[in-house]
């Protein structure tokens, strides 16, 4: 994976700074009171500098880096050295419309700084001496440069993104991935000089990308010049706790001021409704997922929107006729065919410290009554300690024990005390059945991680709205229906009704299937669905802000947020550490 930095620094040609004292390569400022002149020394000047460049050298104007040095130097090379974006000392329509995408580059999703705005603004708007009448070749010639590097740089982002995945520590040059000729798109963006129209025929045309990108403009414009401040601390000040929450509920339209009820009733109906939008317990009480709900700023609503146009950047234009897409944030399954979705279903994902990964690969068999050959980490981290206490847990739960050579000996005649983690040279294997932790079905695809899809035997968790609760694998509720559309294709070899008779057979089973189905396992924080209406999720794995760090160089050692844990109010098992799920149900907040 390359850096950003495209090539090793072998050499670097300074530019004089933006900010100092413009000089050429000889020590000498070039200026011209006559218009009619600026081109030819803008020319001049440009060709002096990069005729002889090596393009492994980084240009470096000022504090800031130009990074697409072959493309830049082709370009003014094609063009005789003349200026792109300027005439006569003054930009022209492309360069204004260049200066205008970068200076809104925040509608794409993406961060203007990345493109030299600040420099940028800096030289187009100190380039003319107004007391002497000149212009500065030198500012003139740097605005040029950054404008090209800027572009180049844009439309790789818009298209394919500036990270590989979530998972990526640095950002990445993808314009490989880019089958485009970039010399001609420059060209025509010069020609048609809109270049607003030039990078959005470059984004992605999937309706999920171009829904959230719209409704996050919808957002900002909305919510443009809003100043919201983050709640009070409910312990050091309570009375600007609460004046703090109704403040945000009359900021986002909850809060009826002609209702005739008393403040508190008319609080506690505000609460109802901002509960409700967002998938919270609606009783109009400021417990913990309301408050974190309630602190969201709109800026960090536009930043996650934000990632997840990134995330579509990453995506084929089209996934196949037939596949499959589990979208983690949502604990959602989706079955697409031919465009259409055949079928939905909620689905249990990994808690936070056992995250469900991102994955792509083909569902290729069903297993009947599958065994549960217990992974080691949670053999010795959850059920040892029951055995250790009981043997008597494993005849319960209808475990075996098998040792090194996956023979089933007797848990009775063992000395459990004297293990640890490390230390446990036995594994664990929960019978088929009904009370097995997989239920009586499993879907089996190959990946890395060796986590898989499967029925289950704690049906209550599909009960919540937030359902991180699992080791890794996911949990489904429709696995039947999965099923039946798995075998559709091989009504020959395995009718119908004859699948359903075997899973009444509590017998172990596996069944190959004809067509395999692509499965892509995804984090989408904004789901769409096929109106185009955007649900927006929280980020329950913080990829979205280990996202947010990279791209927007947030150092390392800054304190990151802490991951939002559900308030359990049922009396069920103990879930694992989650987040809560905030949903917008396509709507604006209102």
């Amino acid at each position: 994976m390359k850096n950003i930095l495209l090539v090793p620094l072998v050499g670097i040609l300074i530019f004089t700074s933006c900010g100092g004292n413009d000089k050429n390569a000889n020590g000498k400022q070039i200026v011209s009171q006559d218009p009619e002149k600026v081109n030819a020394l803008l020319a001049d000047y440009l060709s002096s500098h990069l005729s002889q460049f090596d393009t492994s050298t980084s240009f470096i104007i000022g504090k800031d880096s130009l990074f697409t040095t072959s493309l830049t130097k082709q370009m003014y090379v094609k063009h005789n050295f003349n200026p792109l974006w300027s005439d006569k000392g003054k930009l022209n329509a492309a360069g204004n419309s260049l200066y205008a995408v970068i200076k809104d580059a925040e509608s794409f999703g993406l961060i203007r700084d990345d493109y030299h705005f600040h420099n940028l603004d800096s030289l187009i708007h100190t380039n003319y001496d107004s007391v002497k009448e000149s212009f500065n070749v030198n500012k003139l010639a740097q605005a040029d440069l950054m404008f090209t590097d800027a572009f180049f740089q844009f439309a790789v982002h818009v298209s394919v993104g500036r990270m590989e995945n979530d998972s990526s520590l640095t950002r990445t040059w993808n314009l490989a991935k880019l089958d485009t000729d970039m010399i001609a798109l420059l060209e025509n963006a010069l020609a048609n000089n809109n270049l607003q129209k030039s990078f959005e025929n470059l984004e992605p045309k999937r309706l999920e990308y171009q829904a959230i990108k719209k409704y996050m403009n919808a957002f900002r414009k909305k919510y443009e010049g809003a100043v919201w401040q983050h709640l009070p601390d409910r312990k050091k000040d309570s009375l600007g706790f609460f004046a703090g929450v109704k403040k945000r509920l009359i900021q986002t339209g909850d809060y009826d001021s002609t209702s005739p009820d008393k403040d508190s009733l008319r609080i506690a109906d505000a609460l109802k409704k901002f509960q409700k939008r967002y998938y919270l317990e609606a009783d109009g009480k400021i417990g913990r997922n309301t408050i974190l709900a309630l602190d969201m700023l709109p800026e960090d609503w536009v930043t996650q929107m934000a990632m997840n146009l990134e995330r579509w950047r990453w995506e084929p234009a089209e996934f196949e006729k037939r596949h499959m897409i589990v979208n983690l944030p949502a604990f959602k399954m989706t079955v697409y065919e031919d465009d259409t979705i055949f079928m939905s279903s909620r689905i249990v994902c990994g808690a936070v410290k056992t995250q469900t990964p991102e994955l792509d690969s083909k569902v290729n068999q069903i297993v009947l009554y599958p065994y549960w050959n217990v992974p080691y980490s949670i053999s010795w981290k959850e059920l040892l300690p029951h055995v250790q206490r009981d043997t008597g847990y494993l005849r319960k739960e209808h475990y075996e024990v098998l040792n090194s050579k996956n023979e089933v000996v007797d848990y009775r005649k063992i000395n459990w005390k004297k293990y640890h983690k490390g230390n446990l040279p036995y594994k664990f294997r929960q019978m088929t059945g009904d009370d097995n932790a997989l239920g009586i079905m499993k879907f089996e695809f190959n990946n890395k991680y060796s986590v898989y899809m499967h029925d289950t035997n704690s049906k209550k968790y599909f009960r919540f709205d937030t359902r991180a609760f699992s080791h890794g694998c996911m949990r489904l509720e429709k696995f039947m229906e999965l099923a039946h559309f798995l075998i559709r294709d091989d009504s020959v070899r395995m009718p119908r009704d004859t699948f359903d008779h075997w899973t009444t057979l509590d017998s172990n089973m596996k069944i190959n299937l004809r067509k395999p189905l692509p499965i892509h396992v995804r984090y989408f924080s904004c789901d769409v669905d096929p109106d185009g209406n955007v649900f927006i999720h929280t980020d329950i794995y913080l990829r979205d802000d280990r996202m947010r760090r990279v791209l927007y160089r947030i150092p390392a050692d800054k304190k990151a947020p802490k991951p939002a844990l559900p308030e359990n109010t049922t009396k069920i098992d103990k879930p694992k550490k989650a987040m809560i799920r905030r949903s917008g149900e396509g709507k604006l907040l209102t």
